[in-house]
């Protein structure tokens, strides 16, 4: 097939959107498709775009990025710190806004690049929902679509709350009608999936998120876990950002607290490592006082020391609370890679119904005692790697071939 690929988060974009749809992009190559990325510039270029069939496009925000004195966005991994806070047009532009920033550019870009090599398929990721306007653009105009949602549009969403019931009402309408239109929708995980089926009658197909075996064959070991961790002690790893999207350590910090003072000797024995950015509130709660047991903050580590620290951990951190069902995060997918034993405060979440399903411990992230408890499994010994045949159920060349599947058969329909 002959695909269109549009996705606004891309590499060199480091923040974790950019994983799913460069991984998809690079896999459906592989099974014989021909991939054009149709992305932002927003972030910047790679040497390799015009081999890669890469396109990107003008957006509003490189303006905003010049009034700093830049030439590109910044990505949220590429600091040590930040806000949480949205930008003020989120509350105003709907569905998001990068609907005025960008999708003009991604809507003329994809009808030139049709106009001059047809299409079989386009294949839109969200967020930002906005590109699902270039899907139903050029399904308007006879393309097989199909609209893939690596997080739900008004299903728990990431994005805030609009401030009226006219914008809300609109944002359900453009979700409706949208994906209505689509040929065919996908989602990351089980409970939007479900949500969508129930709420708007569609029927999506789950293709979870994955990990890349590349990027574990190329995990060369690097200084990191030297400079970090503690040979002495158990080592308890977290990658990447806690966010403001029901993922709160609040819980875990009181759990440690409470390890130390009701089980000092196993808590000389831990290490909590956190490597990735924090917010202020953050900053401030890792600085709680844990001893015996002890907390280090890593600040935010290139990829590649980030990958060595996860391989070189006794364990990997996941946090998920059950107020998101749907939160699937991409590290349990680079966990699974990793294949180290992980500790889960993520009960009645996606990501804990997937690390259970592979073995490991899932307990609820704001249950203080049943934290204390997993540690203590875990200090034990009695948290065991994820099983192997579930680390390959969800790896992306059998996610993409999935996802080829799902685009194949759209090709089949009426238009």
């Amino acid at each position: 097939m002959n695909l269109l690929l549009v996705a606004y988060f891309y590499p060199p974009c480091r923040d974790t959107g950019a994983h799913r749809p460069a991984a998809m992009a690079k896999w459906l190559g592989r099974l014989g498709h021909h991939v054009t990325v149709l992305t932002t510039s927003a972030y910047g270029r790679l040497d390799t775009d015009d081999d890669e069939g890469v396109v990107r496009t003008n957006d509003l925000q490189r303006l905003r990025a010049r009034l700093h004195g830049r030439d590109r966005v910044d990505a949220l991994f590429d600091s040590d710190t930040y806000s949480g806070h949205p930008h003020f047009l989120s509350k105003v532009v709907v569905p998001e806004p990068l609907m005025v920033a960008w999708a003009p550019f991604a809507y003329r870009a994809a009808l030139q690049l049709n106009a001059r090599d047809r299409f079989d398929c386009v294949i839109t990721s969200s967020p930002p929902e906005s590109v699902h306007f270039v899907g139903r653009a050029l399904r308007r105009r006879g393309v097989p679509w199909v609209a893939d949602l690596r997080d739900g549009w008004t299903f728990e969403p990431i994005r805030p709350r609009f401030p009226t019931r006219l914008q809300r009402d609109y944002d359900e309408r453009l979700e409706r009608h949208w994906l209505g239109d689509a040929d065919a929708v996908v989602a990351v995980s089980r409970p939007a999936a479900d949500d969508l089926r129930e709420r708007l009658g569609l029927d999506p197909a789950l293709i979870p998120n994955g990990w890349d075996p590349d990027l574990s064959a190329d995990a060369a070991a690097t200084d990191a876990a030297d400079r970090l961790l503690d040979p002495e002690r158990t080592s308890l790893v977290y990658t990447g950002r806690f966010g403001s999207y029901g993922r709160d350590p609040a819980g875990l910090i009181e759990a440690m607290r409470t390890l130390a003072t009701e089980h000092p000797d196993a808590a000389g024995r831990l290490e909590l490592v956190i490597a990735g950015p924090l917010t202020e509130d953050e900053a401030a709660l890792m600085g709680t006082d844990v001893s015996p047991a002890r907390i280090v903050v890593a600040g935010t580590l290139d990829r590649a020391d980030a990958l060595a620290l996860q391989r070189a951990a006794d364990a990997l951190l996941l946090l998920a609370s059950s107020r998101r069902t749907q939160l699937l995060n991409f590290k349990i997918f680079e966990y699974l890679a990793a294949a180290r034993p992980i500790v889960a405060l993520a009960a009645g979440t996606e990501a804990g119904r997937i690390v259970a399903e592979a073995g490991g411990e899932a307990v609820p992230a704001d249950d203080p005692p049943a934290i204390v408890e997993a540690l203590l499994r875990l200090l034990a010994g009695d948290v065991p790697p994820p099983d192997p045949e579930a680390r390959e159920r969800y790896s992306y060349p059998t996610v993409a071939e999935r996802m080829a599947a799902v685009a194949q058969g759209t090709t089949s329909r009426p238009l």
